[in-house]
């Protein structure tokens, strides 16, 4: 940390806020969601709670902070590895899968990102949060029109679709102990497969689908 009693500049409080994400981050690799509150991020930083507050309102900011920082290192990579490549749809949707693959901290925050963050978020911090988000992955959607030389709307909701699934995917080949151990009981099959291969398979059926 740095030895600085409180933040006044921007740098000082870019660093606080860094700080506060690091910790938050550190938690939620240990701990569901549910049993994360300002108190423990307060403890990891080894700040007082008062303190915590004067950088972030909620545990949601917090969270929202961690997904955008997340969503830029994604896009950053899949720029760095389809920009500028003519590739077959299965050489896409490949090079795709294996970069999402390589960010799982982005896909576990997008898996609570629209039915717990976003609902528990003020109007007027989601409505900068989209804003945000929108300008973020306009690289993504013109990434796709290139490729499949497809209209706006198409290349916008293709990129939703991706982002969506991957999320479902993630979770359904990393689910919790409990969840494995209930499936066994109940006399299901167990989870066969991987995230990589799966996700490759439906990226490359939606890239397909639009080639058409």
């Amino acid at each position: 940390m740095a030895d600085y009693q409180r933040a006044r500049s921007p740098q000082q409080k870019a660093e606080r806020m860094s700080a506060i994400m690091d910790a938050t981050e550190t938690l939620f690799a240990q701990l569901p969601y549910h049993e994360i509150n300002m108190g423990l991020i307060a403890k990891e930083l080894g700040w007082s709670r008062s303190n915590l507050y004067k950088y972030a309102a909620t545990q949601e900011e917090i969270f929202l902070a961690l997904h955008s920082r997340a969503n830029r290192a994604l896009v950053d990579d899949l720029m760095a590895s389809l920009a500028g490549k003519k590739l077959t749809n299965a050489e896409f949707a490949h090079e795709w899968a294996c970069a999402v693959a390589r960010h799982p901290e982005f896909l576990r925050y997008q898996s609570i990102l629209i039915p717990i963050i976003e609902t528990n978020t003020s109007l007027d911090r989601l409505v900068e949060f989209k804003k945000n988000f929108a300008l973020m992955n306009e690289s993504i959607r013109t990434l796709l029109r290139k490729h499949l030389s497809c209209s706006a709307n198409e290349a916008s909701d293709l990129s939703l679709c991706l982002i969506y699934q991957a999320a479902a995917l993630f979770n359904h080949f990393n689910c919790a102990e409990q969840v494995a151990e209930a499936m066994r009981l109940a006399g299901l099959p167990p989870i066969e497969g991987n995230f990589e291969d799966a996700y490759t398979s439906f990226v490359e059926m939606c890239l397909d689908r639009l080639s058409q």
